[in-house]
């Protein structure tokens, strides 16, 4: 994961996540908004609503996709 991905994480007051960088920054910053916004939710479910509001061929970067 790259340290620009870390850093939103960490500006959001968020744990970044052990991953493989297979998303794009811009649903990494969707999704630590809507942690940030609604703590109770799991980052799953954070993930969930940001891959639904980007759709899959915005939130997965083009060299991952199928």
């Amino acid at each position: 994961m790259s340290k620009t991905i870390r850093e939103i994480y960490r500006k959001g007051g968020v744990k970044p996540p052990d991953g493989k960088g297979i998303h794009t920054e811009k649903f990494h910053e969707i999704a630590v908004v809507i942690k940030r916004d609604n703590p109770e939710y799991s980052m799953s479910r954070c993930y969930q609503i940001a891959i639904g509001k980007l759709g899959k061929s915005k939130a997965v970067k083009k060299s991952h996709q199928r």
